[in-house]
């Protein structure tokens, strides 16, 4: 990509569209210019839309100024998805947070982009509803991110992901041509529905400015358990054993005996008083007369896999104690080391405990704690390479852990990502786990909506090196 195309005139001509919600100042430019990676790429003009409007017509000048456009949620990104690499336009939505409708009869809901996945969880619950996909990040991650990165959350096993809620949406391509799908388009079967393509597609294909979202009655009854292990390998069998015997669960989490001792610290202020080395957060959902023996179904079977210590959560208070130890675990890692990569690979569930096994062979091999915890229910794991990322070594380490990692899973018929996408971080991968034929189709859909290259680029097909490994000269491991 050339430098940048900013120029004078075309910064003004963005700032008319946009009734001057636009900032080239460098603290604004800064602040968009990351996620929750350690990469950094500086946009040239930060534009805050508020309105379909605005949307097209800042695509219609960045189309003739040939200047790139990186739509941007809320910034949670694990791959660099949203971050302005070839610098050009950070395109935020965080002003377009409008719940336009909710549909009770239809159990359909008409968001803007910006609309933080709690808040709409928390409007259709008070209208006996449910918006099932619940991403860690759920608390700031946005709609259109969602959307972007297809996130899936805890109740994936039962639920399914982002993908499978998406009935419409509303698009702006790179002219500055909108394209309405599904329910947004009059639910006509008339045409191909491009729809599905887009998500998942982290913003290369096209803008989103509204989604409509299949909504859900909320489930009778949620039961909500608590098991820990003397051993991760215990809690995984757990998982397959629990898979199999066909349980209406609705979350399986796992996790490990230092993300488990990390994230009780974090939240209890204190460590725990015994030492687990693994854990299941699990949830049963559905009518009353389903779920009311499940408790006795379940605890003879975690205790066959070794469980030391189970509980069914007593009321809410329980519950939501239980569920801050999991959704603090990111946080609460960051007393392990001065850094992290995150992994989001899936395996078949029945292969999590071979994976784990795995997974603790490389983290012996490269000499560096590698941690793991996530959605056990649909073999969604999220490994955590702690170590100091001033220390070449220990990069050159982990580089060697996550292509490990990655074969690892691949070799068990998993994928490189579960939610989190390619972005610029596993871009350099996809091509172990997608044939020649599938990346010449996925570079012709790139083509044929994106022609000029201009949203998101460099991302997903680029042959840009992971900035992660930039200038590493450290001795290989074993030196």
């Amino acid at each position: 990509m050339e430098g940048s195309r900013l120029t004078e005139a075309v910064k003004r001509d963005i700032g008319a569209a946009v009734g001057g919600s636009c900032s080239t100042a460098l603290e604004d430019r800064i602040c968009y210019s990351f996620d929750a990676t350690d990469i950094r790429g500086l946009p040239d003009i930060v534009v805050w839309a508020e309105s379909r409007d605005q949307v097209v017509a800042v695509m219609k000048i960045a189309s003739q100024a040939r200047l790139p456009v990186v739509p941007r949620g809320a910034g949670t990104g694990y791959t660099g998805g949203s971050i302005p690499i070839c610098g050009g336009i950070a395109l935020s939505f965080e002003k377009m947070t409008c719940i336009v409708d909710v549909n009770v009869e239809a159990r359909v809901a008409v968001v803007e982009p910006g609309v933080v996945n709690d808040d709409l969880r928390s409007t259709v619950e008070r209208l006996g509803l449910m918006y099932p996909p619940d991403p860690a990040s759920l608390k700031v991650s946005t709609i259109g991110g969602n959307v972007a990165e297809g996130a899936a959350g805890p109740r994936t096993v039962l639920y399914g992901t982002t993908r499978d809620y998406v009935v419409g949406l509303e698009l702006v391509m790179m002219d500055g041509s909108i394209v309405r799908t599904g329910y947004l388009a009059g639910d006509s079967d008339v045409a191909w529905d491009p729809g599905p393509l887009i998500v998942g597609s982290e913003g290369t294909l096209s803008v989103v400015t509204s989604v409509a979202l299949r909504l859900t009655d909320a489930p009778e009854v949620t039961r909500t358990y608590w098991a820990e292990f003397g051993s991760l390998d215990g809690a995984a069998a757990a998982v397959a054993m629990i898979t199999a015997d066909g349980m209406p669960v609705s979350v399986l989490e796992i996790m490990d005996g230092d993300t488990l001792a990390c994230a009780t610290e974090y939240v209890r202020g204190r460590a725990p008083d015994t030492r687990s080395e693994g854990a299941l957060l699990i949830e049963v959902e559905g009518a009353a007369d389903d779920i009311a023996g499940m408790w006795g179904r379940l605890q003879p079977l975690l205790e066959k896999c070794g469980a030391t210590g189970c509980r069914a959560a007593s009321d809410e208070n329980e519950r939501d104690e239980i569920w801050e130890i999991r959704r603090s675990i990111s946080a609460s890692l960051a007393r392990l080391g001065t850094g992290k990569i995150n992994e989001d690979i899936a395996v078949p569930r029945s292969r999590i405990p071979v994976f784990i096994a795995e997974m603790r062979r490389i983290s012996a091999e490269v000499d560096l704690p590698i941690l793991a915890f996530g959605h056990a229910g649909d073999g969604n794991l999220h490994v955590n390479i702690m170590l100091d990322r001033a220390n070449q070594l220990h990069m050159v380490r982990a580089r060697q852990a996550v292509s490990a990692l990655f074969s690892a899973a691949l070799e068990l018929g998993g994928t490189l990502s579960g939610e989190h996408g390619i972005g610029i971080t596993k871009a350099e991968h996809l091509a172990e786990e997608l044939d020649e034929a599938a990346l010449g189709v996925t570079a012709a859909v790139k083509r044929a909506l994106d022609p000029s290259a201009l949203l998101n680029p460099d991302k997903i097909l680029s042959s840009r090196p992971n900035p992660w490994w930039d200038g590493l000269k450290a001795p290989s491991v074993g030196a």
